[in-house]
């Protein structure tokens, strides 16, 4: 295992420059209590962000993950995470404040927003709360690469899907992939949309229930995370 502090830490210039904030940033001031959210815990990397983190060998709700099909891995509490950011960010401002660095020793949530971290560490505990609650956050997510043959000037090549199989098959997020390999996260599909369609499964894709120049297959959440969190995509294109 690595040492805490490297945990949601980068090199000085890498961090993002908030204008609103003074330049030198000034120390801040953590107001959550550590027994409000303990076994989570912050470590400071004064001044520009703030780590959330949990030691996964501590076993915190692993009969609950284990009662949920899961282990109770890092890659579990991102995924429960991530439904609590869900909610965070339909009751707040601002979107892509939170960036996940966990392994498998340790789960780490970290950002520059100070403020929103620390409440976003209550909300995390709070969904810890019993195993209906943390079920409800975790949802059951499902990742699809749909290829589209022949796409159109200015349309992605390839879409990577995140779909929540127990809410109509509704998609959670999406990544558009061009065919020089750009892409673009798009954290809500269905944004401005008249119509909310669902995704269809890899079995009706491949069925050409959308025409067929579209065919698809099912992917790990990591090969999706890693195209969200860095930007990039090197896979094939079709």
């Amino acid at each position: 295992m690595k040492d805490l502090s490297q945990y949601g830490n980068r090199r000085e210039g890498e961090w993002e420059i908030l204008p609103w904030i003074p330049d030198p940033r000034p120390p801040f001031k953590i107001w959550v209590k550590p027994e409000q959210i303990a076994p989570f815990f912050f470590i400071p990397h004064h001044p520009y962000a703030l780590s959330l983190l949990l030691k996964i060998s501590d076993g915190f709700r692993a009969e609950e993950f284990c009662r949920l099909g899961l282990t109770g891995s890092s890659g579990d509490w991102e995924r429960l995470v991530r439904g609590v950011i869900r909610e965070f960010e339909e009751n707040n401002s601002g979107e892509d404040l939170f960036h996940f660095d966990s392994d498998e020793d340790v789960f780490c949530v970290y950002s520059q927003y100070i403020d929103d971290l620390m409440m976003l560490a209550k909300m995390i505990r709070a969904a810890c709360a019993d195993e209906k609650t943390m079920g409800a956050y975790l949802g059951r997510s499902e990742y699809i690469k749909l290829f589209w043959e022949g796409a159109p000037e200015g349309e992605p090549s390839v879409i990577l899907y995140e779909v929540n199989t127990v809410n109509d098959r509704l998609a959670l997020r999406s990544i558009d992939i061009s065919a020089d390999g750009r892409t673009r996260n798009i954290p809500d599909l269905y944004d401005g949309a008249i119509e909310i369609t669902p995704i269809p499964t890899v079995e009706e894709l491949n069925a050409h229930v959308w025409g067929e120049e579209f065919h698809a297959c099912v992917i790990e959440q990591a090969e999706f995370e890693a195209a969200w969190e860095s930007h990039t995509y090197d896979g094939a294109l079709k």
